[in-house]
């Protein structure tokens, strides 16, 4: 080998060899990391399609009761003391004064045992109805369906011991609900 060709070997074939094998291993390395990272992307993407079409599906399957929604909201914000009487008397005109009769509603002005216990503005209704029992569950029964907020805290039912032979064998119910009134919640 003469003086010329070594060099010739290490300069002109050796260093472009050895600079060409960096430069693919460096090509080969990022173009496997830009898989890697097109790989991350589509699985987001695609995560992110399925999100979509999980919204809609809940939003198709909530949509048509965002309005029953919005009426218990708007339950919830009346007054109850006010809503409780509304119900009370629209159920009361349907039965006969026989069957079922309200005889006193008193708001006390305490909190009573429960209302102690929250934390929001509550309003206590004494109720009292001399009637049968199947007018009184349906009587509870609308009460408790329509007004969410309100909590039946007492109830004391007596046997009438009444002359009359209509009214005979008639129940006296005394209730003590308690009612609050809710606040918009933050969304």
């Amino acid at each position: 080998m003469s003086a010329y060709t070594k060099h010739i070997l290490r300069f002109g074939l050796a260093t472009p060899a050895l600079f060409n094998c960096v430069l693919l291993g460096a090509v080969v390395i990022l173009s496997h990391k830009l898989e890697q990272v097109r790989a991350v992307k589509q699985n987001r993407y695609q995560q992110h399609v399925e999100r979509l079409a999980a919204i809609k599906d809940i939003e198709t399957e909530v949509a048509p009761k965002r309005k029953v929604f919005e009426n218990q909201k708007r339950i919830l914000q009346a007054d109850p003391v006010q809503l409780f009487t509304r119900i009370s008397d629209s159920i009361v005109s349907r039965y006969q004064h026989i069957e079922l009769e309200r005889t006193g509603m008193i708001f006390p002005l305490e909190r009573g045992r429960v209302g102690r216990l929250l934390q929001v503005d509550v309003g206590r209704v004494k109720s009292s109805f001399e009637g049968g029992y199947g007018p009184m569950q349906e009587t509870l029964l609308q009460v408790e369906s329509l007004m969410p907020q309100s909590l039946l805290e007492e109830i004391k039912v007596t046997r009438k011991a009444d002359v009359q032979p209509l009214k005979q064998g008639h129940l006296v119910f005394e209730m003590t609900h308690i009612c609050w009134k809710t606040t918009e919640v933050a969304q």
